[in-house]
């Protein structure tokens, strides 16, 4: 019998860890392995990694250049990793990191993309924009990562309806509980397809 190498990911987090929640509640029944949490800053997200023995590096930019950083980032990367999970990553990923590990790094975001992506496109910003533009639809999107902010290739989406008279804030937050669905699905679906290294 041979035994099948488990799908190794590193998940990347700047706050309060709903997403990477998420994740850890979903890797026994989908069989990925976490095993690394980067942040670039103390967060909820490292006390979650810390309740569950997952491996932590905070790494802040201080007076780095945006490439130092990901270098300095770079390090704790563990070698046998399948896949970068960003879950509510707030810096840049620099055109040098992205090509490194192209193929290979995924984010979610909140909007049915091509809509309402892009630099300045986050967080609750962008429900206003979906409210402000009258949208019956507001969801959320886990693609591939590129050079270009939003841009690379969709793996999944998930749309919901826009409540009369529902504040930013609260659609938001249902935009949020889709997104902690959808990030483990599309993490599903790409190891049903991508190779194990």
């Amino acid at each position: 019998m041979v035994l099948k190498k488990p799908f190794n990911i590193c998940v990347f987090s700047s706050g309060g860890g709903g997403n990477f929640q998420s994740l850890l509640d979903h890797q026994p029944s989908i069989g990925y392995s976490i095993t690394q949490l980067i942040c670039d800053r103390e967060c909820g997200a490292v006390e979650r990694a810390n309740r569950h023995a997952v491996p932590v590096a905070v790494v802040t930019r201080g007076e780095d250049d945006q490439d130092s950083f990901f270098e300095r980032i770079e390090r704790h990367i563990p070698q046998d990793s399948d896949l970068l999970v960003l879950a509510g990553f707030m810096p840049i990923l620099p055109k040098a990191f992205c090509s490194r590990w192209s193929g290979m790094i995924i984010n979610t975001h909140p909007s049915l993309l091509p809509k309402y992506g892009g630099k300045g496109m986050y967080g609750v910003r962008v429900q206003e924009a979906v409210l402000a533009n009258s949208e019956t639809r507001a969801g959320c999107t886990v693609h591939f990562v590129t050079e270009v902010i939003d841009g690379g290739a969709i793996i999944l989406q998930s749309s919901i309806e826009v409540r009369p008279h529902e504040s930013a804030w609260d659609l938001g937050g249902r935009v949020f509980l889709e997104e902690n669905k959808l990030l483990p699905q599309a993490i599903k679906k790409l190891m049903d397809t991508m190779p194990v290294k």
